[in-house]
């Protein structure tokens, strides 16, 4: 591309999506446009194969097969980790320590990743522009460190903790990594606290700090209970070949998982697997946390889509969960139930009225206003259409343009002039009115 070429790169924007880890914490994800993006993954793929050979088979995130021809899957790479710590303990009583690093993403120091990249032979031409990418990143948003989201981010992430991967393995114990999530395995409980300590020495040098919270040392029972989960193995291997009674484990799962102190992994397990096998059993719960369990939304969601005979409660459950929130930040839900409410074509005018609030609220962030755009154009009526032309004229934010853009489209109250003005001009709409023109059927991102 033109801006490789030249090296102008860097993203003039960004906008940093707070993605709910749970009911009250946030991880900032960062948000770039499609050239940016491209830029970004276009730059760090070029020296991704440098940075591949330098890695342990223990390390299990942002990896390359087939020489670099695939990208590890995400799940199932983190499901492999875990079950090669399951067979390390089987063979050895160990002791295990894990730990991970406080906001890794965010404290990855640029000056230290430029040595590092060059340290491994990655030329002048793709280190200074990566570099001045990065570099404007962080001056173009409140967020620091690296991007937050890109795969790109996860290879460069793992050349950060090389150190720490070199000196565990030279100390001669069992070790396993995803991005920054650290586990060592050793007979001895002495051993692996004096390895804790030096780890968080090297990352205290390369300006990263350990969690406090989550570093912690099991000894071979708690170690077992951490890594492997029987009773979940056998529930997924009885429902796979229709077992008496996995249901009904299964359900047992999600009960234990939602009394007392919820616990969100098993929730996530149970209801994914309700969902696919039509127990409804879950339902009622559902539906009177979809508030309150806001960063499980799409979980949440996913699971009451599988029954998608309940329409009218579910709009009413949409309804009322949109207007709960309508006066507090819960963005990442109301994203959710809309980009649901669109998927599963529910035509309802309390909803619509609901999304016309949310897009015409400047002061949200731009997700949530986006598929509230989205929602609208699939449902409009031909008053909608207009209004959606006066909406795009006044919007200022691009990304909310291109939704309502988009929603115009689909709601048939677009002329192709203005797409053939927008696809032959400089601005951020011209890819998406070349695709337009081609009249094709605009899929919703899930």
């Amino acid at each position: 591309m033109r801006d490789l070429a030249s090296g102008h790169v860097g993203p003039d924007f960004v906008e940093i999506i707070d993605l709910p880890k749970n009911f009250v914490a946030v991880r900032p994800i960062a948000r770039l446009s499609v050239h940016d993006r491209l830029v970004y993954d276009t730059l760090v793929f070029m020296i991704a194969h440098r940075i591949e050979r330098q890695l342990h088979p223990s390390v299990f995130s942002a990896r390359w097969g087939n020489r670099g021809a695939d990208f590890w899957s995400p799940v199932n790479s983190w499901v492999s980790m875990q079950k090669r710590g399951v067979e390390m303990m089987d063979n050895t009583p160990f002791h295990l320590a894990r730990t991970d690093v406080v906001s890794f993403y965010e404290h990855i120091d640029i000056s230290t990743l430029e040595i590092d990249l060059r340290s491994i032979g990655a030329s002048s031409w793709t280190t200074d522009r990566l570099i001045r990418y990065l570099t404007m990143f962080q001056s173009s948003s409140h967020a620091w460190g690296i991007p937050q989201g890109p795969d790109a981010s996860g290879i460069l992430a793992n050349i950060y903790l090389l150190p720490v991967d070199e000196f565990v393995h030279r100390a001669g114990m069992g070790y396993l990594r995803y991005s920054d999530d650290m586990m060592i395995f050793d007979t001895e409980q002495e051993s692996l606290r004096n390895i804790v300590l030096e780890i968080n020495s090297i990352l205290r040098s390369r300006r990263l700090s350990m969690s406090s919270a989550k570093t912690k040392i099991y000894d071979h029972a708690d170690a077992s209970r951490q890594l492997e989960d029987l009773e979940k193995d056998a529930v997924n291997y009885g429902l796979e070949v229709g077992e008496e009674g996995a249901g009904e484990r299964l359900y047992k799962i999600f009960v234990e998982a939602v009394a007392g102190a919820q616990k969100d992994r098993d929730v996530k397990f149970s209801l994914y697997r309700m969902g696919k096998y039509k127990d409804d059993r879950a339902v009622p719960w559902v539906t009177a946390n979809l508030k309150g369990s806001h960063h499980l939304a799409a979980n949440l969601l996913g699971y009451l889509e599988k029954f998608p005979s309940g329409n009218a409660s579910v709009e009413r459950l949409f309804v009322s969960t949109l207007q709960a929130v309508a006066d507090h930040k819960y963005d990442h839900l109301e994203q959710r139930v809309l980009q649901a409410a669109t998927r599963r074509r529910i035509r309802s005018l309390a909803i619509r009225d609901e999304a016309w609030r949310i897009v015409e609220d400047k002061n949200r962030t731009s997700l949530p206003r986006e598929f509230a755009a989205r929602y609208i154009g699939r449902v409009s009526s031909v008053a909608d259409g207009q209004l959606l032309r006066k909406r795009f004229e006044d919007e200022p934010d691009v990304n909310v343009r291109r939704a309502l853009l988009v929603a115009m489209y689909e709601a048939r109250s677009i002329s192709r002039t203005l797409l053939h003005s927008l696809a032959g001009s400089q601005s951020q709409l011209s890819w998406i009115s070349r695709y337009l023109l081609k009249d094709p059927l605009v899929p919703l991102p899930r």
